[in-house]
């Protein structure tokens, strides 16, 4: 899993002195999965990586990355420059919650590396 933050922002600062964290993702509804994720982040400086990473978020989040009314518009040309902070985690721990219809948990680990 990856993230972008601002080298200057709070979570980088944190990460910087600790590089454990936990990130959720999921929906606001009472239906769907809700995931979990343990691990230690680092930041990606390979352009390749960060190239992929842009790719994967526009497909994922389209015109709010590549429509000038986006909410992160420019923010793919950012993290292939490297002028935003692009995080990778290492995952430890995850859950993930099934909701309705059918309410179910599970855990995952992963080996240390």
């Amino acid at each position: 899993m990856c993230f972008t933050t601002g080298d200057q922002e709070r979570k980088a600062r944190n990460l910087e002195h600790n590089p454990r964290c936990v990130l959720t993702a999921g929906t606001n509804a009472l239906t769907g999965v809700d995931v979990v994720i343990e691990g230690v982040a680092s930041v990606v400086d390979e352009r390749s990586e960060r190239e992929q990473a842009a790719a994967d978020f526009e497909r994922k989040y389209g015109t709010h990355l590549t429509s000038p009314e986006g909410a992160w518009c420019r923010l793919g040309e950012a993290v292939i420059a490297g002028d935003t902070r692009l995080y990778r985690v290492a995952p430890t721990i995850g859950f993930a919650f099934g909701k309705l219809p059918t309410s179910s948990q599970t855990r995952y680990t992963w080996p240390k590396r």
